[in-house]
């Protein structure tokens, strides 16, 4: 039993460092058209899912100051209702769009939104394989891979939030991120607090922001201090891999040692996998990675070693010269004065209860946390539950509000 978890864990570390060289993930293009043998979730893209169970959606592209084109899926409400209120859900990482729908009708947050009546949009970051293009620079750039997640908070999420309030001629919405779709959201208020207004709420599942006391490997393998990161980032312009055996190597596991999927993601997020239904575990698989540059999983590795909510370290010469100081300053979260609904949990090896409770002291506006008991990272979007502990909340949360605005 040792020798198969530790292959696992040698398998793991291969995939994560094979898909994440030369900054980006190459996704394998999904057929446009899906025969009758194939018509299931696992090779469905947002748009096929959405229609297969019925519901219509809408694709949008918006294009950001820095001229990266994203994808913006909107499913609107199946029944309307008096002025419907948006809600905006936003990724983590190596995430797009899809992981909203995967768990089906009567149970996903998207479908469970639309259901109740609200306009429901889905983004998607740049460099993911919805949001791959670029007004003028080339995706094999190693130029269009020069971000990290700070510029998906400055650029990206102004930029759909934006586009999504002026097709629905709104003044504002509901905000919904998952793990890296909260550290971004936090960015960005911090860098643009003028964007406070436009959010009413927002809904933070398994908040990632201090996270030195986080449990996985992950950030430590890219960490300044750990080899694997000086390799990379030494040869960040000229190190490219393309082995299809690596990016096929999850969903083998998943197709003949079923048990395979467990443990390759427990390793990464959490030991626990009581409330994910078994038989979606290769549909989740189906669905990764959809896409994440270097400078993302750099950046929280910075991070993790620093004990710091802060901006990218460019080093103390770049630093100099970017930030006007040696250090990257903290991002000041005093900033962010939207009502926050914090959704956290002890089993969660990314998102550690000690590194929330650093977030909940900093925020000054904290609306209501929950602690949803043995979750681990991805059962915000995938544990059978997750409609009874955290969506009907989110939905309470919102009638509450607009109950109180309804008053005044």
């Amino acid at each position: 039993m040792y020798a198969i978890q530790l292959f696992l864990k040698t398998i793991t570390y291969l995939v994560l460092i094979s898909k994440i060289c030369d900054g980006f993930i190459e996704v394998k293009d999904i057929k446009n058209s899906v025969d009758s043998s194939e018509n299931n979730e696992t090779n469905l893209n947002v748009t096929q899912l959405a229609k297969y169970h019925g519901y219509n959606i809408e694709t949008h592209k918006v294009i950001t100051d820095d001229g990266y084109i994203l994808s913006v899926h909107r499913i609107p409400s199946r029944k309307p209702i008096k002025n419907t209120s948006v809600v905006f859900l936003m990724h983590g990482i190596l995430d797009c769009a899809d992981s909203w729908l995967l768990q089906g009708p009567n149970k996903a947050l998207a479908y469970t939104l639309v259901d109740k009546g609200y306009d429901v949009w889905m983004g998607n970051a740049r460099g993911n394989k919805y949001s791959s293009t670029h007004a003028f620079l080339d995706t094999g750039a190693t130029e269009y891979w020069k971000f990290s997640w700070e510029e998906i908070g400055f650029y990206d999420l102004p930029a759909m939030i934006d586009y999504v309030l002026a097709k629905t001629e709104k003044e504002s919405l509901y905000y919904v991120g998952h793990s890296q779709g909260t550290t971004a959201f936090f960015a960005m208020l911090a860098l643009k607090p003028e964007y406070n207004p436009k959010v009413n709420m927002m809904f933070a599942l398994a908040p990632i922001t201090w996270i030195s006391n986080a449990k996985s490997p992950i950030f430590n393998l890219f960490t300044p201090a750990y080899g694997i990161f000086k390799y990379f980032t030494s040869n960040l312009n000229n190190y490219s891999t393309n082995v299809d055996i690596f990016k096929n190597i999850p969903k083998l596991l998943c197709k003949f040692l079923p048990i395979g999927c467990d443990n390759v993601l427990q390793w990464i997020i959490g030991n626990d996998y009581k409330f994910i239904n078994v038989e979606l575990l290769p549909v989740i698989y189906g669905h990764m990675s959809s896409g994440s540059s270097l400078m993302q999983f750099i950046h929280y590795g910075q991070m993790f070693q620093s004990g710091r909510f802060c901006r990218f370290d460019y080093g103390e010469t770049d630093n100099l010269a970017k930030y006007g100081a040696i250090t990257p300053p903290e991002y000041d979260l005093n900033r962010v004065t939207v009502p926050v609904v914090l959704f956290y949990s002890t089993n969660d090896w990314l998102s550690d209860l000690e590194d929330v409770k650093q977030l909940f002291a900093k925020l000054p506006n904290v609306y209501d946390s929950y602690n949803i008991n043995r979750f681990n990272h991805v059962d915000y979007m995938f544990a059978d539950v997750a409609k009874v502990l955290i969506y009907s909340v989110i939905i309470k949360k919102i009638e509450e509000f607009e109950f109180t605005i309804d008053e005044l």
